[in-house]
């Protein structure tokens, strides 16, 4: 029981201490987080949808949204990307084209870059 309210204690310290020099404590995470990693391989596949829009002089546009990658590394195994809304794609891509893409550590895909041959 001491041992608890020793805890809390120090605690409620290094809070009120942090906000009198205007700092914050750092959250303690209980899992480590890894950080993201860069793949790199061909396409072999593009999954996604086309939409028909107007542009703002009326006229008709097709707007194509990717939605997955699937690209072959130079081992040869295959491997989907997944993207969303916030993925950054700096030039679409066709299958053939080699990508390189940043996957962060909980395995989403934050961009993809067509590599020029």
């Amino acid at each position: 029981m001491p041992y608890k309210s020793l805890t809390r204690t120090v605690a409620i310290i290094s809070v009120g201490l942090a906000a009198v020099l205007g700092t914050a404590v750092p959250a303690q995470s209980s899992s480590k987080s890894f950080p993201s990693k860069i793949v790199t391989g061909e396409v072999s596949q593009v999954k996604g949808e086309f939409h028909m829009t107007k542009t703002p002089h009326g006229e008709d546009t097709l707007d194509i949204v990717d939605k997955s990658y699937v690209i072959t590394d130079q081992a040869g195994r295959k491997m989907r990307l997944t993207l969303d809304q916030n993925t950054k794609v700096w030039k679409r891509v066709n299958p053939g084209d080699r990508i390189e893409a940043k996957i962060s550590s909980e395995g989403r895909t934050l961009s993809v870059t067509r590599l020029e041959r």
